[in-house]
């Protein structure tokens, strides 16, 4: 027997001993993974947060270098220490406004929800008597709900000492969070240097083919969710302040908290902007059907202009993904892993469109080559 094939059946019995071991402690493989998987939440989160902040900075980088004349060091770290100033800010900013407001809406509907509740049961009352229909009875549930909502006000001023007192998640969350932003500045500012010593060791370590494949993957999967994140935090900011001054101007409660589920639940395409709608249908329900129906109406009148003017024209059409295609991915993702998987769905399946786009068209290129030249030799 020659090395070789010495080699390829000492391979072949290393692969099968390690799928023998991992289907008999499939288990204990997989809960060490997930350890393994929590021990870097840090480093993802950090990923996460740089690939965010990465135009920002790469703006602020050509602005310094060119504008300002600044040597490439010094406009890296200026770059580094403006863009997160500038995010730390806008975090800042964004509590201070929102968080206030939405303490005080969710305190009014703790006070006000068993008399929405009356409210209701006598709009029941009077439509079931009008038409002859069966009497709806709503006692028990307002029962319910004064008996648990009514210190939920009180709860919730009580909400901040209680979460300081459990110190060991605190303490761990507060840890972890720096860990991830000391990780994302290093990787933020130290992206060009990383990712040659990747293209390297890649180069060195694998087929040429392959790692000419991973570097087409790497660009495509760049510019997909660099897109994709922009595109998305920008409309998403401002459907939820159009949908704030709208509600202002109709006068309709609860403007800050629905206008907030709004711009988070826009991060989810298509569905999302629908599903903070319902949120606000129903909340605004319990105080009056009208001005639910009024909001409906706005919303409605609101998604036509978002999703024909503002969604063309701040994301444009950069993902070129098909609108069948964002369906299956949004379905198969949540589906599959929540709502992650949907936050995550169209990036993934655009980028997984884009690789068989290409597959094809390179098939299809190889394909017409060889028919050319057989009819010009004919």
């Amino acid at each position: 027997m020659d090395k070789k094939t010495l080699k390829t059946y000492l391979l072949l019995i290393s692969f099968t001993i390690g799928l023998v071991l991992l289907v008999v402690h499939f288990e204990t493989v997989v809960h060490g993974i997930g350890v393994f998987l929590r021990l870097l939440t840090p480093l993802f989160i950090g990923i996460i947060i740089a690939f965010v902040l990465n135009r920002p900075y790469e703006w602020l980088n050509r602005l310094y270098g060119k504008r300002c004349r600044l040597k490439p060091k010094a406009s890296r770290v200026l770059s580094v220490v403006t863009v997160y100033i500038l995010a730390f800010g806008a975090l800042t900013l964004l509590i201070c406004l929102v968080v206030p407001e939405l303490t005080r809406n969710l305190q009014l509907f703790a006070e006000s929800a068993d008399q929405y509740l009356l409210d209701t049961q006598a709009t029941l009352s009077g439509f079931t008597d009008r038409f002859g229909l069966p009497p709806v009875d709503l006692s028990a549930l307002i029962d319910t709900v004064s008996r648990y909502l009514g210190t939920l006000s009180s709860a919730i001023q009580e909400m901040l000492p209680q979460i300081v007192e459990v110190t060991g998640s605190f303490l761990s969350g507060i840890v972890t969070g720096f860990i991830a932003i000391v990780l994302s500045v290093y990787l933020l500012s130290g992206k060009d240097r990383l990712l040659m010593q990747l293209r390297r060791t890649l180069k060195v370590y694998l087929p040429k083919h392959t790692h000419a494949f991973f570097g087409r993957l790497y660009r495509i999967v760049a510019q997909v969710f660099g897109d994709y994140v922009a595109g998305q935090c920008k409309e998403a900011l401002i459907l939820g302040s159009l949908c704030f001054v709208g509600m202002t101007i109709l006068r309709l409660e609860y403007a800050a908290l629905i206008s907030s589920v709004i711009a988070v639940t826009a991060l989810i395409p298509m569905l999302g902007a629908y599903i903070g709608g319902a949120v606000g249908v129903i909340l605004l329900l319990f105080i009056s059907p009208v001005k639910a129906l009024i909001f409906l109406a706005f919303l409605i009148v609101l998604q036509q202009i978002e999703g024909n003017l503002i969604y063309p024209k701040v994301v444009g059409r950069k993902i070129g993904l098909p609108g069948l295609w964002v369906l299956m991915g949004i379905t198969v993702g949540g589906g599959l892993f929540g709502m992650w998987g949907m936050l995550l769905a169209v990036p993934v399946t655009t980028v997984l469109y884009q690789l068989l786009k290409k597959d094809v068209q390179k098939r299809e290129a190889g394909e017409v080559v060889p028919e050319s030249g057989t009819s010009a030799q004919a």
